[in-house]
């Protein structure tokens, strides 16, 4: 498969869409590829045989390949940098493959956000502000609050995905232990306050975050604008609808969870108090 000169084209195409990855290594490293081949090794090949193709400098990934490279988190996540040093991420795809980037690109995603911010806000004065109705805003919050009282973690990706609009999915991986960051900029999209976002962060990431990592979270909660956190969960949202649709908003649903009272039997850990005393100075 890597050496005959003469195989067809459409057997190389079918080696490169069915697999298995040693067939799609070795077709990423024939002598010649038809421009059909790579991209089918764009669609379906792993992180070793896309790297063959980024490391080879007789071939030049077109514009079109660079996109469905982009759209596989998967591939962001193993190649990311290289992916960068190719200018293959462009800013919207840096901010919708947030979850997915090397820690790297993060700042790099971030300071894209920011800048979309900036640029919306002046084309449109006050365009960065929430647009849900306030009375919704409010209740979604205080149900978030609660449901991580209980580190009902189940419950609380549901009302996640009801005030962002994400997938399920896409909110199961924001409660995920290295996803602290991401979850901190879902929080600060829907508009929560520090001393709430702080309760949060302590009840369902408390356990197994260090103290200083959790005061760089509520550092960049305080520092992120609302609406460059608004621009990325805006991405991760389109990223989404490549799959499936967006989760449904209905005021209604918030209701039953924003009418809970929190658990008392349960108390915060001493570390995770002193957080919040520091953060509430």
């Amino acid at each position: 498969m890597r050496y005959s000169p003469r195989l067809p084209v459409d057997l190389l195409v079918s080696a490169a869409e069915n697999g298995p990855e040693t067939l799609r290594t070795a077709v990423a490293s024939r002598p010649s590829l038809r421009e059909s081949v790579i991209s089918a090794l764009c669609d379906h090949a792993e992180a070793s045989a896309i790297r063959i193709l980024l490391e080879r400098e007789d071939i030049t990934l077109s514009a079109t390949h660079k996109a469905k490279l982009c759209r596989r988190s998967e591939i962001i996540a193993a190649l990311g940098l290289e992916l960068a040093g190719q200018d293959a991420l462009s800013p919207n795809g840096l901010m919708g493959q947030f979850l997915h980037l090397p820690a790297p690109l993060k700042k790099q995603a971030i300071a894209a956000a920011e800048m979309t911010s900036l640029v919306k806000q002046a084309q449109t004065p006050g365009g960065t502000m929430p647009q849900r109705p306030e009375v919704n805003r409010l209740r979604i919050q205080e149900a978030l609050v609660n449901e991580a009282l209980l580190q009902n973690k189940r419950r609380f990706a549901t009302l996640l995905s009801q005030g962002l609009g994400l997938s399920k999915s896409s909110c199961d991986l924001l409660l995920q232990q290295d996803q602290a960051e991401g979850l901190t900029i879902a929080l600060k999209a829907l508009g929560l306050p520090e001393f709430q976002t702080t309760t949060i962060l302590i009840r369902m990431l408390g356990e197994d975050t260090p103290l200083h990592d959790m005061r760089g979270l509520l550092r960049m909660h305080r520092t992120l604008s609302h609406g460059a956190a608004e621009a990325l969960v805006g991405q991760w949202l389109l990223h989404d609808q490549g799959d499936q649709k967006p989760s449904l908003r209905h005021s209604s649903q918030y209701q039953e969870a924003a009418g809970r009272k929190p658990a008392h039997k349960k108390t915060f850990a001493k570390r995770g108090v002193d957080v919040r005393k520091k953060s509430a100075s």
